[in-house]
C-alpha cells in the first residue's frame, strides 16, 4: 500500500507559475512587514496572498500542501500589529513555510508524484506554535480499518502465577528498558527487551482480541530495532502509549481482554511496521493479517526525499551548474593554448589553479566526491609543473583535459540530480568499548564480560534444546556449572547483586529443572526463567558501556526468580 500519489501534471503546470509568483509576492510583503510592524496594509496583503494560495491549492487537490496553507492562514491571523516579543518566532515560522511551498511544488513537478507525508514536519511546526495536537506520521496512510483477520489461538493453560502479578512484572521489564530508549542509551538491546515483554503479554492473553494488539506491538518494535529506525519524539510517544495499555491490562485484568485498543495507536504501529520493510516472517505475517501491503518507499528513502525538499531549489542548482561550466570552459581554453603554444604558458596563468580548486571544493560540498578527488589529483600535477617549471608532454596535458571532460559531464547532469546523497555515513565510529580499554585492567574486565555473555548465550541455547526435546535433561546438565562460572566473573568485577541473581538461577536449575520429577507448567517456568537470563544479558551489555551501569534492570531478574519461588 503506497502513500505516494500520481499527479495531474497538466493541472499543476497550468497554475504553478501563478502560484509561485503569489507565494514570492506574499513572502516579500511578509519581509516588509517584519521591518514595519505597525503597517496593517502589508500584513493584510500577506494574509490575502496566503488565502489566494490556499484557494488555488484546493482546486488542484494537492494533498498536504492545502493543510500547510490552512495552518499558514491560522498562524498569520494570530499576528498582531506593533512590537510583540512573540512576533519574531511567528514570522520565522512563516518565512520557513514560504520556502517550503514552492520547493514542494517543484518537487511534485519534477517527480510527477505527491508525497504529502514530507510536509508533516512543517505542518507540525506551525501546529506546535499554536499548541495544537501534531499530525501523526500515519496521517496520510490510507488504511480501511485496523481490524485484524488473524485466527485467534486457543487460550493457553492456566498460568501458575496470578495474571496481575505476571503483567506487573512484564510491565516493569518494559518500563525499565523504555527508560533507556527515551534517554537514547542501549537502544537496540532495550528494544529487544521491550519486544520480549510484549511477546510474553501476547501469550498471557492468548485467545483474546488483546493478544493481537501485543502481537502487532512486538512485531513493530522488533522491526524498528532490526532496521535501526530513527527514534523521533512521536515514536517515543508511541512506546509510552503502549506502556499505558500494559498498565490498563495490569489493573483491569481480564476485563480488557476483549476491549478495543485505540485505533489511532494501532494505525501508527502498522505504518511504522510497513515503513520498516522488514523481511522477518513475524513482520510479514502481521501486515498480512491486517491487510496492509508494502509501502512504496523505505524510511531511508523518505529521509532522502525530505533532505532534497529542504535542499537547494532547481533554480539554485541551475545557477551553480552555469557558474561551474563557465569556470571549466576558461580552464579548458588555457590548456588548449598550452598544448598549442607550449606548456610554459601554464606559468602565465596563475588563476588556473585557483579556478580548479574552487570547482573541486564545490563538487565536494554537493557530494560529488569522485570527480572532486579526480580534479584534485590534476591540481597537484599542475602545481608541480608550475613550481618546478618542468617540461610537460602533450600526453600529460591530454590526461588533464580528459579529467576536465569527465568533471564537465558530471556537472552537466546536476540539473537533474537529487542532491540528497547520504551524508550521514560519517557517524560516530568510536567503539562502544572504548571507555573500557584505556588500560590493562579495563581490558581484562572486558574479557570477563565477554566470557559471561558467551556463557549466558550457551545457557539460552541449552534451554531451547531442552524445550524442543520434550524436556530431555541431558541438554541442561551443564547449565549450573556455566552459571557458576559467570557468577565467579561477577565476583571478580565486584558486582555482588548480579552474582546473587546468578546464584538464584543455579538453584532453580538444580532444584527444579533437574529434579527427579518434572514440574507442572514447565514451559511457563522456562519462559519466566528466560526473563531472568535475558535481563542478565541486558545488564552485561550495559556494563560494556559503563562499568558503573545502573543495576535496576536486575530487579527484573529478581522478580522473575521470586515468581519461580526463589527470594534472594
Amino acid at each position: 500500500m503506497s502513500t505516494t500519489e500520481t499527479l495531474n501534471l497538466a493541472s499543476l503546470k497550468m497554475v504553478q507559475d501563478e502560484l509561485v509568483a503569489t507565494i514570492e509576492q506574499s513572502a516579500v510583503r511578509l519581509e516588509q512587514f517584519a521591518q514595519d510592524r505597525n503597517n496593517g496594509e502589508l500584513l493584510q496583503s500577506c494574509i490575502e496572498g496566503i488565502k489566494q494560495i490556499r484557494g488555488i491549492l484546493s482546486l488542484i487537490q494537492l494533498r498536504g500542501l492545502d493543510l500547510l496553507a490552512d495552518e499558514l492562514v491560522t498562524h498569520i491571523n494570530d499576528i498582531t500589529l506593533g512590537d510583540d516579543p512573540k512576533t519574531d518566532a511567528k514570522l520565522e515560522l512563516l518565512t520557513s513555510s514560504f520556502f517550503i511551498l514552492p520547493r514542494y511544488l517543484e518537487y511534485c513537478s519534477q517527480t510527477a508524484r505527491s508525497m504529502a507525508m514530507l510536509l508533516i514536519p512543517h505542518i507540525n511546526e506551525l501546529r506546535f506554535a499554536r499548541k495544537a495536537a501534531p499530525l501523526p506520521e500515519s496521517y496520510f496512510f490510507a488504511l480501511p480499518s485496523v481490524k485484524c483477520h488473524r485466527q485467534l489461538t486457543a487460550s493457553a493453560q492456566p498460568l501458575p502465577e496470578d495474571l496481575s502479578v505476571l503483567v506487573r512484572r512484564l510491565r516493569h521489564m518494559y518500563q525499565t528498558t523504555l527508560l533507556n530508549v527515551l534517554k537514547g542509551t542501549q537502544v537496540k538491546p532495550s528494544l529487544a527487551m521491550m519486544t520480549r515483554a510484549l511477546q510474553r503479554l501476547e501469550v498471557a492473553s492468548a485467545g483474546s482480541a488483546l493478544s493481537n494488539f501485543w502481537w502487532l506491538c512486538a512485531a513493530t518494535l522488533a522491526a524498528i530495532g532490526e532496521k535501526n529506525m530513527r527514534l523521533t519524539k512521536s515514536r517515543k510517544m508511541i512506546f509510552s502509549a503502549i506502556e499505558r495499555e500494559i498498565k490498563r491490562f495490569q489493573f483491569e485484568g481480564k476485563a480488557v481482554l476483549e476491549r478495543d485498543v485505540d485505533q489511532s495507536l494501532q494505525k501508527e504501529l502498522l505504518y511504522l511496521l510497513a515503513l520498516a520493510h522488514s523481511e522477518q516472517p513475524h513482520s510479514i505475517a502481521v501486515l498480512a493479517a491486517f491487510g496492509v501491503g508494502p509501502l512504496g518507499y523505505t524510511e531511508s528513502e523518505l529521509a532522502r526525499e525530505m533532505e532534497f525538499l529542504n535542499g537547494p531549489s532547481a533554480n539554485t542548482i541551475s545557477s551553480m551548474v552555469t557558474v561551474l561550466t563557465d569556470e571549466l570552459h576558461s580552464t579548458k581554453n588555457i590548456l588548449e593554448r598550452a598544448a598549442q603554444g607550449g606548456a610554459e604558458l601554464l606559468n602565465d596563468s596563475p588563476e588556473l589553479l585557483e579556478t580548479l580548486k574552487k570547482v573541486a571544493d564545490i563538487l565536494s560540498i554537493v557530494g560529488l566526491v569522485s570527480p572532486s578527488n579526480s580534479l584534485k589529483q590534476e591540481i597537484e600535477k599542475i602545481a608541480q609543473w608550475q613550481n618546478n617549471r618542468s617540461a610537460v608532454t602533450p600526453d600529460e596535458l591530454l590526461q588533464v583535459a580528459d579529467t576536465l571532460l569527465y568533471v564537465e559531464s558530471t556537472i552537466a547532469g546536476l540539473n537533474n540530480a537529487n542532491l540528497s546523497d547520504d551524508k550521514l555515513a560519517q557517524i560516530n565510529a568510536l567503539s562502544r568499548d572504548a571507555a573500557m580499554t584505556n588500560n590493562q585492567i579495563a581490558e581484562a574486565e572486558k574479557i570477563v564480560i565477554d566470557e559471561a555473555e558467551v556463557g549466558l548465550a550457551t545457557v539460552k541455547r541449552a534451554l531451547s534444546a531442552f524445550a524442543e526435546s520434550n524436556y530431555d535433561k541431558g541438554h541442561i546438565r551443564n547449565i549450573p556449572g556455566i552459571l557458576d562460572s559467570v557468577r565467579g566473573g561477577m565476583f571478580v568485577l565486584g558486582l555482588s547483586r548480579a552474582a546473587k541473581v546468578l546464584a538464584g538461577c543455579m538453584r532453580f536449575v538444580e532444584d527444579d529443572l533437574l529434579a527427579a520429577e518434572q514440574q507442572p507448567a514447565v514451559q511457563h517456568l522456562l519462559e519466566t526463567f528466560a526473563d531472568a537470563v535475558i535481563s542478565l544479558e541486558y545488564y552485561l551489555d550495559a556494563l560494556k558501556l559503563n562499568k558503573n551501569a545502573d543495576t535496576a534492570v536486575l530487579q527484573i531478574a529478581e522478580e522473575s526468580l521470586q515468581a519461580l519461588g526463589y527470594n534472594l
